[in-house]
């Protein structure tokens, strides 16, 4: 992935373009599925009610549990052979499993002013929004210390602006930015430390109804040497990327929704923490409609022991794209992680010391979505660095069973990492996170 042009930095900058150089000079043997019918975009309610809860009130979490505990296949190279995937790889061979029936996705449901006087709503001529909340039109040019709360935010730019600002607190705030489609964040912090943001919906009001947005950088939340955020209960609707770390370590994001993340290239994702070490992601659900979105990786990880912990993914359209990927970061753990609707892969790993424990596919698919291409990895699910560790996964329903894993040297019996995995049955993933605002 390209850092943004916050940063001069190129340190990532060939790192796709070098894996999808690798993927299309090699050929791979797929047979595209029957296509798995998409989610309506506009339908916010789930469609399996036994499998996707209730609303969950802000500040709490919904208990997720992963399927019960199967007996792994472990794949240890010498046992893999070289049948689909890139040229020369080895892949997982092919169970005999009966076929199962595609899981059903989840579908989801002005100038700038200084904030010191209308942070509380206390202006009596102010206009009422949904559920108390006031409503303010234009950008809201934080201050260090600020406590911004219960506001309705309408911008035609950015919603909220911090620029050196310390220790800023915003909360039960709903904003709507880039309206008339000239750029920004919902949120976006440069140089601004300790910033905490809970119980925060942010909609890209200047979105396409389909496809890309007309600017990678118009991130939900952009935080840019930032350091200590606390971000929780926080959703995000049709911007380019949910949230963006660039030098900003020691974040805490928690209870993070995202619908249609739009980016172009090389945005697209859920999150993505780059250069932001000791960061973590927990209890998080990405919805991406596979004929509205425009997404890259849900979840990528270009940093050092970041942990990414209890998600659901359900939805990639893009032919290079990755559920969680970790690209030359160390000590990253993910667990209790599941995907759905992968094209390009579910879980990769480019980096060294790496976990992935209690980490599922469903229904991952060969075919083309949008117009954007079909995977340029055959479909792959799995894969490797040298010395990964991949205990007790699973996959269910693979689109091309013989490019299961790929990676690290096991096609040529020289991997010196872990990888556990079994096929599975009549499995569902685990029940997706939401977020519950007054409203809603």
């Amino acid at each position: 992935m390209r850092f943004t042009r916050h940063n001069d930095s190129l340190a990532l900058d060939d790192f796709w373009n070098r894996v999808e150089r690798d993927w299309r000079s090699a050929g791979s043997d797929r047979t595209p599925p029957a296509a798995t019918p998409d989610a309506p975009a506009d339908d916010l309610a789930a469609t399996d009610p036994a499998t996707t809860p209730a609303a969950t009130p802000a500040g709490t979490t919904l208990e997720t549990t992963p399927a019960a505990p199967l007996e792994p296949v472990v794949v240890a190279a010498p046992e893999t052979s070289a049948e689909a995937g890139p040229s020369g790889s080895a892949s997982v061979p092919p169970t005999e499993a009966a076929p199962v029936a595609p899981v059903t996705p989840v579908a989801p449901a002005t100038p700038d002013v200084d904030a010191a006087a209308l942070l509380t709503g206390t202006d009596p001529a102010a206009p009422v929004s949904a559920a108390g909340l006031t409503r303010h039109d234009g950008t809201i040019q934080a201050q260090s210390g600020d406590v911004i709360e219960n506001l309705d935010i309408y911008a035609d730019g950015p919603g909220i602006e911090l620029d050196g600002d310390a220790n800023v607190t915003i909360r039960n705030v709903r904003i709507h930015y880039n309206g008339t489609d000239q750029g920004g964040s919902g949120i976006e912090a440069i140089g601004s430390q300790n910033l905490t943001v809970d119980g925060v919906e942010i909609i890209n009001a200047g979105a396409p109804a389909s496809g890309p947005n007309t600017d990678p950088e118009q991130y939900g939340i952009g935080l840019f040497e930032s350091p200590g955020a606390a971000v929780s209960h926080v959703t995000v609707r049709d911007a380019s990327t949910g949230l963006y770390l660039q030098d900003s370590p020691n974040a805490t994001l928690q209870g993070i929704e995202g619908y249609n993340m739009r980016g172009p290239y090389p945005r697209g994702q859920l999150v993505q923490f780059n250069r932001s070490d000791n960061s973590s992601l927990t209890d998080f659900y990405n919805y991406n409609d596979l004929e509205t979105s425009w997404t890259e990786d849900n979840v990528n990880i270009g940093s050092n022991n970041v942990t990414i912990a209890n998600g659901l993914i359900d939805g990639n359209n893009s032919p290079s794209g990755v559920g969680v990927i970790v690209e030359g970061g160390t000590g990253v753990h993910v667990s209790n992680v599941d995907t759905v609707r992968m094209g390009n892969g579910a879980f990769s790993d480019y980096g060294s010391g790496n976990t992935f424990d209690d980490v599922r596919s469903f229904d991952n698919f060969a075919d083309s979505h949008a117009g954007r291409g079909t995977p340029l990895s055959g479909s792959l699910i799995f894969t490797l660095a040298d010395d990964s560790t991949i205990t007790n996964a699973a996959y269910q329903n693979a689109a091309a069973p013989g490019n299961v894993v790929y990676g690290g040297g096991i096609q040529d019996e020289a991997f010196g990492g872990t990888f556990q995995a079994s096929e599975i049955t009549g499995e569902a993933p685990m029940a997706a996170y939401h977020n519950a605002f007054s409203w809603s």
